[in-house]
């Protein structure tokens, strides 16, 4: 059994505030901006050119990769990595050869992350883009729907997607995994998906403009390569031939950066070393303990399933969070829905849970 403080010492933030708003920004591990001072030296030392240098980054890079398929469950070849969940989405939504007449099924709980690429696809290709309740998603899929795109985890309630419904309907899935990565157990073999994407900088506490993208093999050859690249090709010494490269490494949005592997590699090590088992169980238990705690406190607690994420109605969700931050609680609101809510992680403590409770009373 992991020790919640040890867990919780790897995170400075939290000397100064209870942080729950890994939904949007991760807090940063210590190991992690060690590792990127330690690469910046490195670079500034030695200057970033040569064979050794290039040898490096690409390994940092097979590193990360690898490591990203670790939390997803899949093999390393079956992963691009990316720069945000968004970077994915839109990987496969410009990939597919859409038509008009083809369907996109989304939900009614959707980021404009994944909204903005459907968008484009619609105004581009001419396709049906269809916004159902997020609870009723896989009842709604039609022998036209091409594409089911919507969220593993809702940003807005917490409430977690009926994958195995999903995929029986036999429609492509591709899943938002912005606030599952990381926050809930992730196997995309058990999911059924066809496309997963995932953002870097929410629950796996790494930098911005990192993240991947898990492509099912027999659905690699179904994507165009929407922005081909250095790690697009199989022989970058002969790019005009478009010979394309092995595996989803295809996919990848340019050439690996260093410090963004080095970051993203040593958050990845602190939660491997606390176990993700350990993780997943202690995040989630807080998060139904928070939401417990301020339905019996009177507040009007949103729908939710086993996630991170718990979301109440207050009259002016703005308001609330600059109090609660004057306060030294870190959460968000979503002004859209009447929300506020709070991402519930491993490192918090039952005692900001508390303050959290309190804090919120009507």
């Amino acid at each position: 059994m992991t020790d919640p403080a040890t867990f919780r010492a790897q995170y400075p933030v939290l000397e100064r505030v209870a942080y729950m708003n890994a939904g949007t920004e991760g807090p940063v591990p210590r190991q992690a901006a060690e590792a990127v001072r330690r690469r910046i030296d490195r670079d500034v030392a030695q200057g970033r050119c040569g064979p050794s240098y290039f040898d490096e980054v690409m390994e940092m890079a097979q590193q990360l990769r690898s490591g990203y398929a670790g939390v997803l469950g899949c093999a390393s070849e079956e992963v691009a990595l990316t720069g945000s969940t968004t970077d994915g989405v839109n990987t496969v939504v410009a990939g597919l050869d859409l038509r008009p007449g083809d369907e996109i099924l989304t939900s009614d709980e959707e980021h404009p992350g994944l909204l903005a690429p459907l968008g484009r696809a619609r105004r581009r290709h001419g396709v049906s883009i269809r916004v159902v309740p997020f609870s009723e998603l896989a009842g709604e899929a039609k022998p036209t729907t091409r594409l089911v795109a919507c969220s593993h985890v809702s940003w807005v309630s917490g409430r977690v997607m009926d994958t195995g419904a999903l995929a029986s309907t036999g429609v492509p899935v591709l899943l938002d995994a912005a606030q599952s990565i990381g926050a809930v157990p992730a196997d995309v073999r058990s999911l059924g998906c066809d496309f997963y994407a995932a953002s870097g900088q929410k629950w796996l506490c790494g930098p911005e403009g990192s993240g991947c993208l898990y492509v099912r093999p027999d659905r690699l050859d179904d994507l165009l390569v929407p922005w081909p690249g250095y790690s697009s090709v199989a022989d970058p010494e002969n790019p005009l031939e478009f010979e394309q490269a092995e595996g989803t490494k295809r996919l990848d949005h340019g050439f690996p950066l260093a410090m963004r592997s080095a970051w993203a590699l040593a958050a990845l090590g602190v939660f491997a070393e606390a176990g993700w088992e350990w993780v997943h169980e202690r995040a989630a238990s807080l998060a139904a303990s928070l939401a417990d705690k301020l339905a019996e406190r009177g507040l009007e607690v949103g729908p939710r399933g086993r996630s991170t994420l718990v979301s109440w109605k207050v009259a002016d969700p703005k308001a609330d969070v600059e109090r609660l931050a004057s306060e030294g609680i870190i959460v968000r609101s979503i002004p859209a829905f009447g929300l506020v809510r709070a991402s519930v992680g491993a490192w918090t403590s039952e005692e900001e849970v508390e303050r959290l409770v309190a804090g919120s009373a009507p």
